[in-house]
Order: structure tokens, then C-alpha cells, then sequence
């Protein structure tokens, strides 16, 4: 179940100082482990040639629930997997020009007074014609991430623990409210779990473990409940800049005041559904069931009962700001996403999309967009490596992980093309015809030939020769009949008004990371496209790239492989690079983070100049 962020909190009814039924017990932080299996570089797969239809879509076919994605499916797409890197790395496998964009780290102090900076002599511009961002405008975002969590979360609601000033939130707001959220069901830095009376206990409830509670945690007064206060953000902007860690797992909160909202979702009052396991009680003590016992802490529940809303919510709150400062708008597809495999139509996972506005303001009033520019995708699987099988829970996420960037790059490979519709241009979309069976056709009468019934009465066809007026009450609605009858394609799956185009792709060669001289070799390489999307697990975040050539995406769309080998002999591997995962409750993790967002989104959507001399030479 979802619950809507409309800029309120989400709080549990309840003091963390006070005793409570308690929550499921908390899970602990996993990733996937893959073995990826090794790509077939030069040839392409046998199963890609041997097979007389589209091997991948056969596959792809074949596949009815999530546990017949196995490591077979990852061999058959042929992807490269490479180890976790830093963003230094990541934008370096693009080109070196690419780590320029990467903003340098003294830009999280503040920007000195007076003293012209180089976008202020000459103003650079991205791509839609916009001023790109500076120094001042990264300061301004960022600081609002080096907040310490304690800080931020007692900010949303007014209530400044101690003598601390009042923050300003205002890039970041919806942030804080989303982590907020989130903490309510992975902070256990305050846990308790307190057994219950032995006069209360029962030896017949065998099914609960045991878990021993941790000590209190020292706090030196005791807060009443914070309450929801749907508030402005505060005048005064002084700002108290905390580069320490905190959050989940990260930390110990010294002081956490509870949260009352009238949106509340109420505490678990029922046992885990399954046993505790994993006590920590020694072996000479007698077992103490605590299902019915108490606790004292921050959270309501445990990560895996958190809603999948809220881990949305929070990371496209952390990515819009970024967006924003280069004229990005996130929006989720309008139509839903599936990933063209010849004749096949497989449905993948995208939770929303960054698109650049256009320049028209008519345009944008009209709901256009283009792009895409990158993806976020978030999954709500945790405790990876509960069942006993990580390699193949490992399997699966990276086989959602690739669908969504295989998506992505088919998005960006149709700029400049139409969309042709299943059916489109077929004799059985464009010529009228009937079987001649028993009954007559649909709404003709009962006869059993394709002569003209009854009901094609010169007085019909004059009623269905009438114009409709301009009112829309007096627009007539066709019948079922009339709809049956009408012959058209298939539904389109493109989106109609969205401008579809590689936003990004190099389209000036660099001429220092080309080894080859030629023309035709430097415009074989301009057209390999990068792919980037922000993958989220748990209270994580991190960015793949996804090398691919056209040729690979036109193999994976039409199933037609090229009629004579390319020159680049790796085109039918793509390869994957991607970051480590970024904890967002930790302050360095998520201002390192967003400081390699920047450096993905300048690079995206760099000013560029086409290169038309090449293109016509090659």
C-alpha cells in the first residue's frame, strides 16, 4: 500500500520514549552479488545465428514468472559486466573530456565574495539554450545535504533540538520529508526491544525466537511528540553545515523526538511473520518470548515493510534539484514501458525519466518533452540472499536493471524516425472483408452470406453522411458496431508528443581519444551511445552507464543482425559500468552522490555542434 507524499510527514502515534508493541525485527542492508557469466565478443552468441527465429525474444517468450530468469538469460544478452568504480572512473570510460564536467570537490565550500569566476566571464550554454549552472548554484543545493539527519528531520517540524538555529530547506525539502520517511522503517540506531513481564509469558507459543534487547540508549531529556506542521520554510538562513555521518546504521542518535501526523500508519501490533531467528541470548538461559513484549525506538516497521512509494519519492526528491538547475523535468512514462523485442513486447521496470523541456514555450504548454535524458529505476527487493540463492535473486536484478537501460537506449535510437505501427500498411488493417459464416456479420441482421442487410437503408447512410456539429453534445458516439467495423493498425507505443532524441550523444569527435584517423572509423564511433540511469535499493542509490552500439539495439528491436561484419568486433557485447551504491542517510555518501549527478547531467546536456562535414563524408 502506497501512501501519498504531498509535502506532510509520515509519523507513528507514539513517543520513542514510550513503550509500544514492537515492531518487526530489522533487516539487514544486502546487494547483489553476480558471477556475471563472459561475453562472446567476436563472433556474436551461436544462439543468435543458429536459431532460425530472434533467439532473445524466443527467450524472452518462454519466460512466465520471475524465477525462469536465470543465468541463461544474462549469457544470451551478451552483456560485459565491469567492477564498481568512482564517478572519476565512470565519466572516464566515456572520454577524458567527460571528467571535466565533474565538478571539483572544493565546490561543496562556499563561493568566495568578489572574485569572478569563469562562467561569469564567459557564460557557457547547455543544450537547450540555458545558462549552464555554476559554482553558486551547486553551493546552494549542496549544503542543504550536509545537514546532520537529527537536524533536518526536527527542522520539518520547527522544533530545533537544543540551542542549534533553524535550517533553511527549500532544494531539498521534499528530500528530508521522503528520508524521514524511510527512517521510520530502517533507523534502528534507537532500538529496545524489551522482554515481556514472565508473570505474562506463556509456554505454549513455540513459533517466536528470541532476541535480546539492546541497552536503553542515553538521551538527556525526554521530547513530547513532534507534530506534523505543514509550515513555510524558515526566514532565517543561517545554515549549519555538518559533514558528519549520520543516519542508519551510520550512527547513534543522540536525541530523536517522535513525529504525530494525522496521516500516521499505526505500529505492527502482531509478532514478525516469521520466527526471530539469530538470538543472542546464550544457550543457558531460558528462552523469552518478546512478541509480546515492548519496545522503545524509532521505527514502525522494518524495510521490507516499507511501502515502495517512499523510496521513490525520496530519490526523485534527491534528483530533481540537480535536474532542475539544467533544465530537466522528471515525469514518468505516459504510456507504459516495454521493451520491443522483434514481435515480442516485454514490460520492464522504469519508475520515472528525466526529458528535457523544449525551448517553445507552446511547445511545453502542450505537455512535449524530449529526450529521454536518463533514467531512475527502483526496486523494492531487500534482504538479498534470504532464500539461500543470491546468485540467482542477483541474476534477476540485473536482469531488471538491463531491461530498463535496454528501454533507455531504444527510446534514444529513434530520433529522427516514425513510428511504424504493428499492422501498418497490411492488407488485413486496410481491406473491409467477411468470413460468410452462419449468423451474418456483427449487427447485419441473421444472414448467412455478405449481402447488404436491412439495416443500410438510404435513410441510414444520409444519417452517417451527416457532419457532427461543433457542439459535443450533438457529436454522435460510435456504436459498437461502427467500431468494430473500423479497420486500423495496432495501438502505437510511442509516445505522440514527445521529441525523441540521444540527448548527449558526442556529436564533435575527440580527436585525443581516438586511435583511428578515418573519418568512417571516427563516425562508427560517434554513433555508440551511452546509456545512464540511477539504480535504488534499500536506502541506496547508484549510476550505471551502459555502453551499446546501434547495431545491438537494432538486433534487440527488428532481430535482423548486419549483413556484413562492423569494424568494431565488441558490438555485440554491450558493457556495464556503475558505481558503488551511496547510502542517503550518510552525509558524505549523499553529497557524493549528487556531486556525481551534476557531473552526468553537465555532460548530458553539454551545448555540442554536429558534426554535418563528417557525416557526409562518412
Amino acid at each position: 500500500m502506497c501512501f501519498p507524499l504531498l509535502g506532510g510527514l509520515l509519523a507513528g502515534q507514539h513517543d520513542n520514549q514510550r513503550e509500544r508493541p514492537p515492531p518487526a525485527r530489522p533487516i539487514q542492508v544486502t546487494f547483489p552479488s553476480l558471477n556475471a557469466p563472459q561475453p562472446s565478443v567476436s563472433p556474436p552468441p551461436a544462439r543468435w545465428t543458429e536459431s532460425p527465429t530472434h533467439g532473445i525474444a524466443a527467450h524472452f517468450l518462454g519466460l512466465k514468472k520471475p524465477s525462469d530468469v536465470s543465468l541463461d538469460t544474462l549469457t544470451l544478452l551478451n552483456v560485459s559486466f565491469h567492477p564498481e568504480t568512482d564517478f572519476e572512473g565512470l565519466l572516464g570510460s566515456v572520454s577524458t573530456a567527460a571528467q571535466a564536467h565533474l565538478p571539483p570537490k572544493s565546490w561543496l565550500d562556499p563561493p568566495e565574495q568578489g572574485v569572478s569566476q569563469p562562467s561569469d566571464l564567459i557564460p557557457t550554454l547547455l543544450c537547450n539554450g540555458r545558462k549552464a549552472p555554476d559554482h553558486n548554484d551547486y553551493y546552494t543545493r549542496a549544503k542543504e545535504l550536509l545537514f546532520a539527519n537529527e537536524d533536518a528531520f526536527s527542522n520539518l517540524t520547527r522544533m530545533p533540538i537544543g540551542e542549534k538555529v533553524v535550517l533553511r530547506l527549500a532544494h531539498f525539502r521534499k528530500f528530508w520529508e521522503g528520508l524521514d520517511n524511510m527512517a521510520y522503517y530502517w533507523n534502528n540506531s534507537l532500538d529496545q526491544y524489551i522482554p515481556p513481564n514472565p508473570a505474562d509469558c506463556t509456554d505454549n507459543n513455540n513459533n517466536n525466537a528470541n532476541f535480546v534487547s539492546k541497552p536503553p540508549s542515553s538521551s538527556p531529556n525526554d521530547e513530547e511528540p513532534r507534530k506534523k506542521a505543514k509550515t513555510e520554510p524558515a526566514a532565517n538562513d543561517t545554515t549549519s553545515l555538518s559533514r558528519g555521518s549520520a543516519g542508519a546504521g551510520s550512527e547513534k542518535l543522540t536525541k530523536q523526538p517522535s513525529i504525530l501526523s494525522s496521516r500516521a500508519l499505526p505500529a505492527r501490533i502482531a509478532p514478525a511473520k516469521v520466527p526471530w531467528e539469530n538470538n543472542m541470548q546464550s544457550a543457558s538461559e531460558k528462552p523469552v518470548d518478546l512478541s509480546k513484549g515492548s519496545y522503545k525506538g524509532y521505527r514502525i516497521g522494518n524495510g521490507m515493510d516499507m511501502p515502495e512509494g517512499y523510496r521513490l519519492e525520496c530519490v526523485r526528491a534527491f534528483v530533481e534539484p540537480v535536474a532542475w538547475a539544467f533544465g530537466v523535468t522528471l515525469v514518468p512514462h505516459r504510456r507504459p514501458p516495454v521493451l520491443a523485442l522483434g514481435h515480442v513486447r516485454f514490460p520492464v521496470r522504469m519508475s520515472t525519466v528525466a526529458w528535457r523541456g523544449p525551448q517553445d514555450r507552446m511547445r511545453a504548454r502542450q505537455g512535449w518533452m524530449e529526450g529521454p535524458v536518463l533514467g531512475v529505476q527502483c526496486r523494492a527487493d531487500a534482504a538479498f540472499g534470504s532464500t539461500g540463492d543470491l546468485q540467482a535473486e542477483s541474476v534477476l536484478d540485473a536482469v531488471r536493471e538491463l531491461g530498463g537501460m535496454l528501454l533507455l537506449a531504444q527510446e534514444r535510437a529513434r530520433e529522427g524516425r516514425v513510428e511504424k505501427r504493428g499492422g501498418q500498411d497490411k492488407w488485413w488493417t486496410t481491406k473491409q472483408r467477411w468470413g460468410g459464416g452462419p449468423g451474418g456479420e456483427v449487427g447485419d441482421g441473421t444472414g448467412a452470406s455478405d449481402a447488404p442487410s436491412q439495416d443500410h437503408t438510404p435513410k441510414t447512410d444520409e444519417k452517417l453522411a451527416i457532419k457532427p456539429r461543433l457542439g459535443s453534445k450533438d457529436r454522435k458516439k460510435p456504436n459498437p458496431v461502427e467500431i468494430w467495423k473500423t479497420l486500423r493498425p495496432g495501438n502505437p507505443l510511442w509516445d505522440p508528443k514527445i521529441a525523441y532524441e540521444a540527448i548527449g550523444k558526442d556529436r564533435v569527435v575527440e580527436w585525443d581519444d581516438v586511435s583511428h584517423t578515418t573519418p568512417e572509423v571516427k563516425f562508427r564511433l560517434l554513433m555508440v551511445r551511452k546509456i545512464f540511469m540511477i539504480s535504488s535499493l534499500n536506502h541506496h542509490i547508484s549510476i550505471l552507464k551502459l555502453r551499446i552500439h546501434p547495431l545491438y539495439v537494432q538486433y534487440l528491436t527488428d532481430g535482423t543482425l548486419p549483413k556484413e561484419p562492423p569494424a568494431e568486433a565488441d558490438w555485440c557485447s554491450p558493457k556495464l559500468h556503475r558505481t558503488r551504491w551511496y547510502d542517503l542517510f550518510d552525509v558524505n555518501d549523499r553529497t557524493e552522490a549528487m556531486r556525481g549527478l551534476w557531473g552526468v547531467m553537465a555532460y548530458l546536456m553539454r551545448a555540442q555542434e554536429k558534426l554535418d562535414h563528417l557525416m557526409a563524408n562518412s
